[in-house]
């Protein structure tokens, strides 16, 4: 399947799952709006969340390109600068202080993200290196660094769950008109032609963008965006973890001794005491639901 149907029909499902929440949880606690709707925002944030959103769309769609045309691995890498953009940013944008334990977790993180997702290529006999492939994942990599700083603000009153809603809504606008302009727009009926492909699909929109989403834009409102982007770190270090227990692929030693040095900056760096200036610049987050 395509990158973009893909990312259309896993938007669509995300955003789907996401409203259906929503609508039962807002009727189950009467909530003053059971559905996503921007006119709750004051008119900066609502430019902002559109902005969130389209950033969000462009990091999966540059993501997914990227998968197919370089190595995954590299790809990842590349992906994986934007926990320094954000740091680096969020000094001047919300005060937080570049402190030694953020930029020892930053190092450590970023070493042991090296060794968990490059040694499986110290042994490869040929590498696939695209350079179109590499710039769209560093592209990913500044649309998520974007999406972060944006986000670092918060939504209140909107409560998570929608801001999540729109976000993952907003890639299936842009994914279908770019599918259709460059191609790709054949591959929407490939569900209907092979049904067993449904089950991906549900699995990247549920697991793979909703339940995500709402998770992560409620963790940059607890603890801040340069603290989520170096916690990312820990996403490919899962999916090792996951090709393991279900795939029968057995990480190397240098892939244990990386993920160890993640786990500890993300120890280290929840360990650390906020400072004045981050504990000042409280974003304003609705609630969940």
């Amino acid at each position: 399947m395509d990158a973009l149907p893909f990312v259309a029909w896993r938007g669509f499902v995300g955003a789907a799952a996401l409203l259906v929440v929503a609508l039962l949880v807002g009727t189950r606690v009467g909530g003053t709006s059971r559905y996503p709707r921007l006119s709750v925002l004051p008119r900066d944030r609502r430019v902002a969340l559109i902005g969130a959103g389209m950033a969000g769309a462009l990091l999966n769609i540059a993501m997914f390109a990227a998968f197919l045309r370089t190595e995954i691995a590299i790809a990842l890498m590349c992906f994986y600068t934007f926990p320094a953009l954000v740091t680096i940013a969020a000094v001047p944008l919300y005060g937080e202080r570049l402190d030694r334990v953020r930029i020892a977790a930053l190092a450590l993180s970023s070493v042991g993200l090296l060794l968990v997702v490059l040694a499986p290529l110290l042994g490869a006999d040929e590498l696939l290196l695209d350079p179109i492939g590499v710039a769209l994942a560093l592209f990913a990599a500044v649309c998520q660094a974007t999406f972060i700083l944006i986000s670092g603000r918060g939504w209140s009153p909107m409560p998570n769950l929608h801001v999540s809603t729109i976000v993952v809504g907003t890639v299936v606008i842009l994914a279908v008109p770019l599918a259709f302009l460059v191609g790709q727009g054949g591959g929407f009926a490939l569900p209907f032609q092979q049904p067993d492909v449904w089950i991906w699909i549900l699995a990247g929109g549920i697991t793979g963008a909703a339940i995500p989403t709402t998770a992560f834009i409620t963790g940059i409102g607890l603890i801040g965006p340069s603290r989520a982007a170096i916690l990312m770190t820990i996403e490919p270090l899962v999916g090792v973890t996951i090709a393991a227990l279900f795939l029968g692929e057995q990480p190397g030693v240098l892939q244990l001794l990386g993920g160890a040095a993640v786990l500890v900056a993300a120890a280290v760096l929840q360990i650390a005491p906020r400072t004045a200036a981050e504990t000042h610049i409280e974003p304003e987050f609705g609630p969940l639901v």
